[in-house]
């Protein structure tokens, strides 16, 4: 398609800069990708930054080539709608957030600011286009994400996310009319490791029991380290309230089985409770469960129901 170099020119001119060599020098020098667009959303102009990222030579290689055309239908559209509803609207988008995944599946994270472009008459023709890289941030940002609903130690989930997981839980087995129980585990005994051989081997003896739990239950089942030595364990989807007592046996056996490098035996608490009978909310749930662990430690038995 030709592109009238006289044209894009002139609608840079009428962009209110009235210093074009701060235009120029933006365009060339900046990290970000910069471009101008037309009312049919077709590329006038890009920087060069854009044309490292289109990995192109030649800037006007994709002059008058649309979203689509260079990045697939489906984001295409995506920013056809963006531009479009700029051109229309004469409001600026400021910061929109967009995740662009490539042809091998590599996913791109951008920040984008679009304001419309108008002539000497105050008619919109067009768009500029400012697109950041922030797959660093968005990267950050997920760690922190993960930091904060993760045990540090285990990389179980922590008290925070079984909130979360049991809101959810309580929303399908409402749907579904199933039902789900929790499992509240508090480690017996599991002071003399610490206490004879070291918050080292106590450290490692944690990290083993979660793979251990995890990989004894269900993908759908969430293992949460609460605290310390004790974990709990959402069942999601059982059948019947049998179920819960099977797992807590099988689990509690597991747990008997681990010893640590020093032959130190750790035994198991377990307090069932089972939505709804036992509560209806996830402070409710995850109450009921501890209190029928601490009555089954003092009754020295495998597992307790609430």
């Amino acid at each position: 398609m030709f592109i009238n170099v006289e044209k894009v020119n002139k609608v840079i001119q009428e962009m209110q800069l009235e210093d074009s060599w701060i235009f120029t020098t933006l365009m060339e020098n900046t990290a970000d990708s910069i471009y101008v667009k037309d009312r049919e959303c077709r590329l006038w102009l890009i920087n060069r930054k854009m044309a490292l990222s289109l990995n192109v030579s030649d800037p006007s290689e994709v002059y008058g080539k649309t979203d689509k055309e260079l990045f697939g239908k489906e984001f295409g559209e995506r920013t056809m709608q963006n531009d479009l509803q700029v051109m229309e609207t004469g409001q600026p988008i400021i910061g929109l957030i967009e995740r662009y995944i490539n042809s091998e599946g590599e996913s791109n994270w951008t920040s984008t600011t679009k304001f419309p472009l108008r002539d000497d008459r105050g008619e919109i023709i067009g768009l500029l286009g400012i697109t950041r890289d922030i797959n660093e941030l968005k990267d950050s940002e997920m760690e922190y994400k993960w930091l904060a609903t993760h045990d540090p130690l285990t990389s179980l989930a922590n008290r925070y996310l079984l909130n979360d997981r049991i809101e959810q839980a309580i929303f399908r087995a409402k749907r579904d009319n199933e039902l789900f129980a929790l499992l509240f585990i508090d480690l017996n005994s599991f002071k003399e490791i610490n206490d004879i051989a070291g918050h080292d081997v106590g450290d490692q003896y944690l990290i083993n029991l979660a793979s251990i739990l995890t990989e004894n239950l269900r993908t759908t089942d969430t293992v949460v380290r609460y605290g310390g030595d004790e974990f709990v364990v959402l069942l999601d989807g059982i059948k019947k309230i049998e179920d819960s007592a099977l797992v807590a046996k099988k689990l509690s056996k597991k747990i008997r089985d681990e010893t640590d490098p020093q032959d130190h035996t750790v035994t198991a608490a377990i307090g069932i409770c089972v939505f709804p009978q036992n509560g209806q909310t996830p402070e409710a749930l995850i109450k009921a469960a501890d209190q029928a662990m601490y009555e089954c430690k003092k009754l020295n038995l495998q597992y307790k129901f609430a």
